[in-house]
């Protein structure tokens, strides 16, 4: 299984499994192997990512998915979304630390959660809240093609597909074809 973007934060990566601008909706993770595969990548980004099973995957994904959708719109999210987002960062408390990475000072979080599950959880919840600054500037987007739903941190302000080789070619393709065909209609 090869998913189409991964490399986002956490949160993001987990929301693009799911490819909502097809009916019915795919979700990648049903391919054989694909489940492993996004908790593998994960887990090399963050060695304290563990892998969840089909159904917690799918449930955590649906969470993130409704929170980045309020930070996304600048409104609250439904009080169920709260209360499981909250349920989730209680049974893992969260302490957090500033590291220096590549030169560039990041905030860290350890957990003292009881278990590798509820640490993952609570660390694709903080993924998800992170993204409040990015949206706040601008920066979470939505992949413009109609047949793609990514969305993405844009890390310039040029940045307006989800991949430049996929849905940024076919769209250059799409406007190059559509010139063509003016340039070779015969005038009256």
């Amino acid at each position: 299984m090869t998913f189409t973007l991964l490399g986002e934060p956490a949160a993001i990566d987990l929301l693009n499994t799911l490819k909502t601008a097809h009916t019915p909706a795919v979700d990648q993770l049903d391919a054989p192997g694909a489940l492993a595969e996004f908790w593998r990548f994960q887990s090399e980004r963050d060695p304290s990512i563990t892998a969840l099973n089909a159904e917690d995957t799918r449930s955590l994904r649906t969470l993130v998915g409704a929170l980045i959708q309020a930070i996304d719109e600048g409104s609250a999210p439904e009080t169920p979304v709260l209360t499981a987002a909250n349920t989730i960062l209680h049974a893992a408390p969260v302490q957090s630390y500033l590291s220096v990475r590549d030169g560039h000072l990041h905030v860290e979080y350890t957990t003292t959660a009881r278990t590798a599950e509820e640490a993952t959880r609570a660390k694709l919840i903080l993924s998800a809240l992170e993204l409040s600054d990015a949206a706040a500037a601008g920066r979470l987007r939505h992949c413009p093609a109609e047949d793609c739903s990514q969305m993405f941190i844009a890390t310039n302000a040029k940045r307006r597909w989800c991949t430049a080789a996929g849905c940024g070619n076919r769209a250059r393709v799409s406007r190059h074809a559509a010139r063509a065909r003016v340039s070779t209609r015969p005038t009256r």
